[in-house]
């Protein structure tokens, strides 16, 4: 046997010795999630600084609310749809070559985003990002959900998304001042170095620690005794499409299937969607608040981003996910409509800011809560394609909001498309109720 034969054997056991609990309190289990939380937080820092640069292409170029809408929907359909196939992918690529090369191409196309003349061009390249990114969600969320143990999902999505809106939370506060000073452009192009950087440092450091026989895969490839990914997904090509096929296995699961139409309805007001695209374009066209104050604004709104998913992810890993959920989706109801009640036209300016920061903490704790309690009803070997379909669906069919949001604008106004959030968290919650079987985390 060989030197790097004997390495490959004895890893495979030392790996098969470890308990997930123990694999969970390896330090470079940290290392780890900070790696695939600062790619998160990279995507999220772009989320959010377009809307802060939207204004002013729309005032640039005289888009309508409706075109504004498209460039947030279309590109969000086909980059959550792509989010199926990477899912698939990360059976016969590393995860971290996914998660790394997506990275550097989401880095790149905010580059190019800076180069637009227009509507299509913007599209464009924002369908582009999103397609780049796509790996994230489903691919990360997967790896960490192997990386850590089940008793401590809720710790590592909690810090997946929360990670990722640290990364996020100064974007409007330094954008805000550079917006003015340097123009939308410029700052497109400095936003776009941290996302190749951080996919360079993915390829290098990331460790691959999925399931035995993953990582069996690619430690044979490591010594010369397995074709390589490209070659493989040629040779395998109908064990792909039956793979393809058994993504939709989890849709005959009842409890994942209203996990994932709950994600559909709830995508009308998500935090990382709507509600960031559309508060800034109220307060810039309905406040007239300059782009320097909305930065701080958006900031106010962004802090709750942080703590309200480590919050509602540590109070989830004690008391329930659904319990969790039916606190947010309320307060989340509560908050929307706060917020635009107390930010209309003649109310007094100081109360725009505590109404932010509320509704911040509210709408952002949904995802890590909805994406635990799906790890938690999935079993093991349906939790990649449970993942995978879920961020489709979320991000594919729930993405049609942002147009629909856009033209409600348009047709009847911010208060109206805005109250329709807050009746999506409501419907949403509502779902909940259906599910009847307890989750496997805590049948365990």
């Amino acid at each position: 046997m060989s030197q790097a034969e004997q390495k490959v054997t004895d890893e495979l056991s030392r790996d098969a010795a470890l308990s997930e609990e123990q694999i969970a309190t390896l330090p470079a289990a940290g290392r780890d999630l900070f790696l695939v939380s600062t790619a998160h937080a990279f995507i999220h820092a772009v989320t959010v600084l377009m809307p802060l640069v939207y204004p002013l292409i729309q005032e640039e170029y005289h888009l309508s609310y409706t075109q504004i809408g498209l460039v947030v929907a279309l590109p969000n359909a086909l980059g959550g749809f792509l989010q199926v196939i990477f899912g698939l992918l990360s059976r016969y690529i590393l995860r971290k070559v996914l998660l790394g090369i997506g990275t550097i191409l989401g880095g790149l196309s905010t580059f190019f985003t800076g180069t637009i003349n227009g509507f299509w061009s913007l599209l464009t390249w924002s369908t582009a990002f999103r397609l780049a990114t796509a790996p994230q969600h489903p691919v990360g969320s997967s790896y960490l959900t192997d990386r850590y143990g089940q008793r401590r999902h809720g710790y590592a999505l909690a810090w997946h998304i929360a990670g990722g809106n640290i990364g996020t939370l100064a974007v409007p506060f330094i954008a805000g001042p550079l917006l003015g000073l340097w123009g939308w452009r410029p700052l497109l192009y400095v936003a776009a170095l941290p996302g190749i950087l951080i996919g360079i440092a993915i390829l290098i450091l990331l460790e691959e620690r999925g399931p035995l026989d993953r990582r069996h895969r690619a430690r044979q490839q490591a010594v010369g005794n397995a074709p390589s990914p490209a070659w493989s997904l040629v040779v395998h090509g109908p064990k792909l499409l039956q793979a393809g096929l058994s993504l939709l296995l989890p849709l005959r699961d009842r409890t994942l299937l209203i996990i994932m139409t709950v994600s559909i309805i709830a995508a009308g007001g998500r935090g990382l969607g709507n509600v960031t695209t559309y508060v800034p374009l109220y307060l810039q066209n309905v406040r007239h608040v300059d782009s320097r104050l909305q930065g701080i604004l958006l900031t106010l709104l962004l802090l709750g981003s942080v703590i309200g998913p480590l919050l509602g992810g540590r109070l989830s890993d004690r008391l329930g996910r659904r319990p969790m959920l039916y606190l947010f989706y309320g307060a989340s109801v509560v908050t929307t409509l706060l917020f635009i009640e107390v930010a209309r036209p003649g109310m007094p300016f100081w109360l725009i800011p505590p109404a932010l920061l509320l509704m911040g903490l509210a709408v952002y704790a949904e995802a890590p809560l909805l994406q635990a309690y799906l790890a938690d009803s999935a079993s093991r070997d349906l939790r990649d394609n449970a993942f995978s379909l879920y961020f489709a669906l979320a991000f594919g069919v729930g993405s049609a909001w942002g147009a629909i949001i856009g033209w409600l604008i348009d047709r009847f106004g911010f208060q109206i498309a805005f109250i329709v959030m807050a009746l999506s968290y409501l419907l949403a919650g509502g779902l909940l109720t259906l599910i009847r079987q307890q989750p496997r985390a805590n049948q365990c």
